[in-house]
């Protein structure tokens, strides 16, 4: 299970407040889900397992290219900033 300093801290990473009871909440449920990831990792796998077949409705790969926008005012039209045809979006890096 995770410390309550742990959950508080992932917290922080994500820019969320959390309450008291979301830090229990979130220390049994973080702590389930990483309880499972390490159950998968026991697991057994050989090392010449691959996928043998592709599914029919698998999507197929297209070239990744540029592609202009038709109407670029209007995708920006509810955008809470934008500047030269961009959003404008706060800094998630901490300086200092």
């Amino acid at each position: 299970m995770l410390t309550k300093e742990e959950v508080l801290r992932i917290a922080r990473l994500a820019r969320l407040s959390l309450t008291e009871e979301e830090v229990t909440t979130y220390q049994t449920r973080l702590g389930r889900v990483l309880d499972y990831i390490q159950e998968l990792s026991q697991l057994k796998i050989p090392g010449d397992a691959f996928v043998k077949h592709i599914p029919k409705d698998a999507v197929s790969f297209r070239e990744d290219k540029a592609v202009a926008f038709p109407d670029v005012k209007a995708l920006l039209k509810n955008a809470p900033a934008s500047e030269a045809d961009s959003f404008v979006l706060p800094p998630i890096i901490e300086q200092g």
